[in-house]
């Protein structure tokens, strides 16, 4: 559906679907409080699924990207757990000098300080201070912050992406007008 709305080019006397265009919502829908609603993706839910629950059509995953600024639904959208372990098994096994579930436990093993991403404030988590700051910092100012390791890092991380907006159905004619008029522009 979303993809029908791009006009065509001609390359190498190919006819071609034009991707290069972009859209911004925004210009679609107009910022009200009734434009949006908020929604929180459950454990294993894809973007399809949150279409085909919201919208009655899985071909509208697009919608529910675009509305939260997702361009890479394989890295910016909530991961089940399992593949956040993979993930994590992945990417950060070379800092961790080893392999598999080895690299789960280095992730979140508590005497050593190589997994420490950032120290984090217990009264103000918004407060976070890098390794250095926090080792010139006095053992009073030390007291108020804990370290936030590699595994709860990217556990944070993938919670908070479960936390999206989806546009208002009731919308969904407009946007669909629109869209192809911005497209074809």
């Amino acid at each position: 559906m979303y993809f029908s709305a791009f006009p065509t080019t001609d390359f190498n006397g190919t006819t071609l679907l034009d991707i290069t265009r972009k859209v911004n919502l925004s210009g679609l829908v107009k910022t009200s409080a009734l434009a949006y609603m908020n929604y929180t993706v459950e454990e294993g839910e894809k973007p399809e699924d949150v279409a085909f629950y919201y919208y009655d059509d899985v071909q509208y995953a697009w919608l529910v990207l675009l509305a939260n600024n997702i361009i890479d639904p394989y890295s910016s959208w909530p991961k089940e757990e399992r593949d956040l372990d993979e993930y994590i098994k992945v990417h950060y096994a070379s800092q961790a000098g080893t392999t598999g579930d080895a690299v789960l436990e280095w992730t979140k093993n508590a005497t050593i300080g190589a997994n420490i991403v950032h120290y984090q404030s217990h009264s103000n988590p918004d407060i976070k201070l890098n390794r250095a700051s926090y080792l010139n910092s006095s053992d009073t100012e030390k007291a108020e912050f804990y370290p936030v390791r590699v595994y709860d890092n990217e556990f944070a991380l993938n919670e908070s992406r479960r936390q999206i907006v989806l546009v208002n159905k009731a919308l969904l004619p407009t946007i669909k007008d629109q869209l192809k008029r911005v497209l074809n522009d």
